[in-house]
């Protein structure tokens, strides 16, 4: 091989190398290039699906207070009437020691019945709601302290309830509320035994 053949040779080997490297930052740009799209559609995506978490959220609260709307005057009547109540409240919040407790509707009176009733409302209830309603209603006379010394009762009112739940609330000693007849009311069976949730001395 002549000295120049050797020189073309060289000359071309440094032609294709530098071609090599140009492709491969060509292609290490566009792989940025592509990473930071999918960044960008990803931030994008995750904005979205908060926005979405927040509308359904928004719905779900509205929803529940719909259907606590649709049970007020349902349930006035029935702790008033039925159950002799003196005061119903709704939404009644507490916080005592670092714990706190939102009840749906807590009728109370301090008479002679001198007891409480303390009600959930759920629009489909589901199984997992039984277990934190008895929960709560075992805390209620530790964080409502002024009526720990009273009757207290559960009661659970749903518009979708099924067979089996209702069934497993009344062995807990909890009344049911539901609609019946287009009205809502007590549906509990006759036998139903109710429970006192009260502090025992």
């Amino acid at each position: 091989m002549t000295d120049q053949e050797l020189r073309d040779l060289v000359a071309e080997s440094s032609r294709a190398v530098a071609r090599m490297s140009e492709e491969a930052e060509k292609s290490r740009l566009e792989a940025e290039k592509s990473r930071l799209e999918a960044e960008k559609r990803s931030k994008e995506l995750n904005k979205q699906l908060s926005e979405v978490g927040r509308e359904i959220g928004w719905i779900g609260n509205s929803w529940g207070r719909f259907t606590e709307g649709l049970f007020t005057p349902s349930l006035d009547r029935i702790l008033l009437r039925e159950f002799d109540m003196e005061t119903v409240a709704h939404r009644v919040k507490r916080q005592r020691n670092g714990s706190s407790m939102e009840v749906d509707v807590l009728g109370y009176t301090n008479s002679q019945t001198n007891t409480a009733v303390v009600v959930e409302i759920k629009s489909t209830l589901r199984d997992d709601d039984i277990k934190d309603f008895l929960d709560m209603l075992e805390k209620f006379p530790k964080l409502f302290v002024e009526h720990k010394n009273k009757k207290i009762l559960g009661m659970m009112a749903a518009v979708s309830i099924s067979t089996e739940q209702r069934a497993r609330l009344e062995k807990n000693g909890i009344y049911v509320v539901r609609i019946k007849d287009d009205v809502f009311r007590i549906i509990s069976d006759k036998k139903f035994k109710p429970k006192d949730f009260g502090l025992k001395e």
